[in-house]
């Protein structure tokens, strides 16, 4: 998650030293659904997890740099069993998003893949949910997302997302399509 809010903060102040040229990669109106697998921290199980999110509106720092707003409900579940153990875990949660991306700007060649990459982080509550061969718990609490999307074109990203909906933190790695 801090190599997320450091590329985040990388980006920024990219956006800060070239005024000139920001457009949104996510834009208000736009509605994306991402579906990925990940490789949850416990256990080392792999999860399926997917995601909705609607791009709710825009605002600019300094006149110049764009971040697009947004909510999102995004979910994790794996399981697996070993030798007459079972475990199953299922987390979710609803965010509030924050996106910069970076398009259609003056970079330097070496720096040219950015412009179609996108960062996000988001903050919500959740939940999560465990079986543990036959016992197991629910819980609601605060949960966090974060992560950044590379745009093959306008519509289809391949995404790599951390967070955190309790008991657990997972990585992600899929694919966003556009609506």
């Amino acid at each position: 998650m801090k190599k997320f809010l450091v590329l985040a903060l990388v980006l920024c102040c990219i956006g800060f030293a070239s005024a000139e040229g920001l457009e949104p990669l996510m834009a208000p109106g736009d509605l994306a659904v991402t579906a990925g697998v990940g490789y949850g921290f416990i256990w080392g199980a792999i999860d399926v997890s997917g995601g909705v999110e609607y791009m709710l509106g825009q605002f600019k720092i300094a006149d110049t740099i764009p971040l697009t707003y947004g909510a999102a409900a995004k979910a994790s579940y794996y399981g697996w069993s070993e030798s007459g153990s079972s475990f199953s875990y299922l987390g979710g949660g609803a965010f509030g998003t924050l996106h910069l991306g970076l398009k259609d700007i003056n970079l330097p060649d070496n720096l040219g893949f950015l412009e179609n990459v996108d960062t996000y982080i988001g903050l919500g509550a959740g939940f999560y949910s465990y079986s543990w061969s036959g016992a197991g718990e629910f819980k609601i609490g605060l949960r966090t997302t974060g992560g950044a999307a590379y745009f093959i074109n306008p519509k289809i990203a391949i995404v790599t997302e951390g967070g955190y909906y309790g008991y657990y933190s997972s990585g992600l790695l899929g694919i966003l399509f556009k609506l």
